[in-house]
């Protein structure tokens, strides 16, 4: 199977798995907050955040490891393999015991970290089930990087995405019945657990020489290069845990958990938006990987431009319904109560473009392993954004916060993290991304404008004017993608693309036509005799 062939298959999966996972999670939270009140919101995303700051203690070493595995899985040098993985579960267990340990020292701390504390009961017994949740997965999720590493993260997808619907719809079930968090919170770590274990199994039987080479060990250059990989990634994720971690922290800091609580409502959108489209940079971020360990510099970066020119349509695209539809369907789904204004809407819409504007270029970072070129561009960021957020918080509330989030990303990964990558990966000029970049956010603005306008005179109320809504979104925005980009050759590549895989399709369609009329003839002939 060629690497399009594996992202294809991989994309496919991803998309199936969170378009479902998505309405299955809409479904339980509108049950959430029919049966809890928002404190119970609020304290759970709060608490949620506070745990993916104690995710620093896993250093950067998954990356660190994923990286190291292209190679020697291009090469099928299995002991290589068995060494890393090795050496990732021994860290990965270290990192597990260490976040327990951080977590339990931040008990009596919480009064401090959450504005307001809700009075809700056993409120220090729902922490420690969160805690519990986040440490234990430590000591069995190492294995799914080589299934993804090895471009089958299809198989990761399945599993998630199914193990992940039966649990939301139990957990819908037993919140109605019973109004009880702790059971809630029960399914929830039975389903991480769970997840991890079958794909631990599946990781051992796919490569079954994991168990009989158990001892082998890393050179001392693997294990330098894997350390200094580490410490770049160790600045890299204090930076991603500080600007995307905190916001909740913040607002809880600043403004109160009650709006925790709201906010986490529209972060369930675009989360699942974010995860969704994550897959598929995921998906094919292993493909990159075996390109750059098989082939030029060259050769990437055609493949970068198309990458690079999909990452653009489809957050620009997004950003645009985000900015029409987010508040409708909030409303719709949960209540006129739980909305913000459409100006605190237009930064979140904002913030999401311009951070999944990134994702083409640390999809082949991540890809060619240049984690310590730019290593101290984290913590720039991370001290950007504290110190806006922070700054605008007491006069202009969450939206300052959101504009401390904007600020950090354009003062540093907007431009550091592709001159990083054109300079030590692709080789070659960063002027073109920049012009595109410049031309893409202005067609992204206008489409947004004409939509916008579009759908404000659409007359009607309820579920038929935000379909109305949606469908506006749909047709105008593509159409204008469309008609802006028609004439690049990424554009023309992408629709070859789907011209020969509907072609391919079509084909399966006539054998398996040809098959059936066979078995029907056949059958036919010895019924007649």
């Amino acid at each position: 199977m060629t690497r399009t062939e594996h992202s294809l298959r991989n994309i496919q999966f991803s998309l199936l798995g969170q378009g479902v996972g998505i309405l299955t999670a809409f479904f339980v939270r509108k049950v959430f907050v029919l049966t809890l009140s928002q404190e119970y919101l609020g304290l759970d995303g709060a608490f949620s955040n506070i745990l993916t700051m104690l995710s620093l203690a896993e250093l950067g070493i998954g990356g660190a490891v994923t990286f190291g595995l292209y190679k020697p899985l291009a090469e099928n040098d299995q002991e290589q393999i068995a060494a890393l993985m090795t050496f990732y579960g021994k860290a990965y267990r270290r990192v597990g015991l260490a976040v327990a340990a951080l977590g339990g020292a931040l008990a009596p701390f919480l009064p401090a970290l959450i504005r307001d504390l809700p009075d809700i009961p056993h409120i220090y017994a729902i922490y420690l089930l969160f805690l519990l949740n986040a440490a234990s997965s430590y000591f069995f999720v190492y294995e799914q990087s080589l299934i993804i590493a090895s471009q089958r993260q299809y198989i990761v997808t399945v599993c998630h995405s199914a193990l992940k619907i039966l649990f939301l719809l139990a957990q819908a079930l037993f919140l109605w019945l019973t109004h009880n968090y702790f059971v809630y919170l029960g399914l929830q770590i039975g389903a991480a657990l769970l997840e991890n274990l079958i794909l631990s199994y599946l990781a051992n039987r796919l490569y079954p020489y994991l168990k009989t080479m158990k001892k082998a060990s890393l050179s001392w250059e693997t294990q330098r290069k894997l350390l200094q990989n580490t410490r770049a990634l160790l600045a890299h994720k204090i930076g991603t845990v500080v600007v995307l971690g905190t916001d909740n922290l913040l607002i809880s800091c600043f403004v109160g958990v009650v709006p925790v609580g709201l906010y986490s409502n529209y972060l369930m959108v675009l989360n699942g938006l974010n995860t969704g489209y994550h897959h598929i940079f995921r998906a094919l971020t292993a493909s990159v990987g075996n390109l750059g360990a098989t082939e030029e510099a060259g050769r990437a970066l055609p493949v970068f431009q198309r990458v690079c020119f999909a990452c653009n349509w489809l957050y620009g695209f997004s950003a645009v319904c985000l900015t029409v539809l987010l508040n409708p369907f909030v409303e719709l789904w949960l209540g006129e109560e739980f909305l913000f204004s459409q100006g605190t809407v237009c930064l979140i819409s904002l913030n999401f473009y311009v951070s999944g504007m990134r994702q083409a270029v640390l999809t082949f970072r991540d890809a060619y392993g240049l984690y310590w070129y730019d290593r101290r561009k984290p913590l720039i960021e991370s001290a950007v954004n504290l110190a806006v957020s922070a700054a605008l918080a007491v006069p202009f509330g969450m939206a300052g916060i959101f504009w401390g989030t904007f600020a950090s990303t354009m003062t540093t990964c907007f431009w550091i993290e592709p001159l990083v990558l054109f300079r030590y990966g692709l080789q070659t000029s960063a002027k073109p991304y920049f012009r595109d970049y410049a031309v893409n956010t202005v067609i992204t603005l206008l489409c947004a404008a004409l939509t916008w306008r579009l759908c404000q005179a659409l007359p009607g109320t309820g579920m038929p004017h935000f379909l109305g809504k949606m469908a506006v979104c749909g047709i105008v925005g593509n159409l204008f993608y469309g008609l802006a980009y028609r004439r690049r050759e990424e554009f023309r590549y992408f629709l070859r693309l789907l011209a020969g895989l509907l072609a391919k399709e079509g084909r399966r369609e006539t054998k398996r036509k040809s098959r059936h009329s066979d078995g029907t003839s056949h059958g036919g002939e010895n019924t007649g005799k």
